[in-house]
């Protein structure tokens, strides 16, 4: 199918939309870290149920090369990055921690030259720079700070923000070694490759582990005050269950078979455009304004976007 990788990175974007919304709602109430490991596991048991109905197995055969890219690239992108991304929209708020993330395809373009020898045209360089442009006009702060809602811990999200973003960078490009059975210490691919759900899977099960040790920590060491959780119990596992779906089930999955059918640079900034994608489910969610740097930015991302199919 023509497009099938530019058209699952852009669903990919629309995937993380929500899930950035409902499950900042939902950190709210219990806390990133064990936001992040519940949505990890809810996952686990749909991609289970997809992959025996798919292949009649409960684990996938893989090969060991694979199965390790993949697994840390689980334990990296979905327990470790995820992590600081979720605790990043409870502090600075979806709208300054997408701007931050913006340089994910940056990030992941760079890393996928470096391991996987990817290099990128003129166009698609002007393409991701367009968008990219476009992302941070759109979303960054304006001079007017009275329109803009108030977040606490301000500093402290935007750089958890930021490690996420290099925990998903990092994620993506181990991913692709996984997927097309690339040896990651000669770099020479002689594996069978590994399709986009079974891949979705094993780093599932792998970060769902990550996540899992991560809250047995923060269970052991938070503070009191944080021992004293707003328990809105039907409606957080609700909001949850709905980030499960559209995250870690249909927007790593379909991240996956974008990443596997086109350039990882292409394709994470085709997946970054959810701060434009966001624009008006923060205003209706999260009380943000709608600014003409929105438009504008909004405007130059479409171009970008446009390029890169054309390309």
């Amino acid at each position: 199918m023509e497009y099938i990788g530019e058209i699952a990175a852009l669903a990919a974007a629309s995937c993380w939309v929500i899930t950035a919304l409902v499950l900042a709602s939902a950190g709210r109430h219990v806390g990133a870290t064990i936001v992040n490991a519940i949505r990890i596991w809810i996952a686990i048991a749909i991609l289970l149920l997809l992959v025996k109905l798919n292949s009649d197995t409960f684990w996938p055969e893989v090969s060991s090369s694979s199965l390790y890219a993949l697994a840390l690239s689980g334990l990296v992108g979905l327990a470790i990055g995820d992590q600081f991304l979720y605790r990043a929209l409870i502090d600075a708020g979806p709208r300054l921690s997408t701007l931050t993330i913006s340089i994910t395809p940056a990030l992941t373009a760079i890393l996928a030259m470096l391991v996987l020898g990817e290099m990128l045209d003129a166009t698609d360089v002007l393409g991701m720079i367009l968008t990219i442009i476009g992302i941070g006009i759109a979303v960054a702060p304006t001079q007017d700070n009275n329109i803009q809602k108030k977040y606490p811990h301000l500093a402290r999200g935007i750089f958890f923000a930021f490690l996420g973003a290099m925990g998903q960078a990092l994620g993506l490009v181990l991913a692709k070694i996984g997927m097309q059975g690339t040896d990651p210490i000669t770099n020479t691919i002689h594996f069978t490759e590994v399709s986009p759900l079974a891949a979705t899977y094993i780093r599932m099960c792998f970060g769902g582990i990550g996540a899992t040790l991560m809250l047995v920590i923060y269970l052991v060491f938070r503070t009191k005050n944080e021992k004293k959780i707003k328990m809105q119990l039907n409606k957080t596992l609700i909001l949850i269950f709905i980030g499960a779906i559209f995250g870690p089930v249909l927007g790593v999955w379909l991240g996956l078979i974008s990443v596997k059918n086109i350039n990882a640079g292409v394709a994470a900034t085709l997946m970054g455009i959810s701060p434009i994608l966001i624009i008006p489910f923060a205003k209706i969610f999260e009380k943000e304004a709608i600014t003409k740097n929105g438009i504008i930015g909004a405007l130059l991302s479409t171009i970008g976007v446009a390029i890169l199919f054309l390309s």
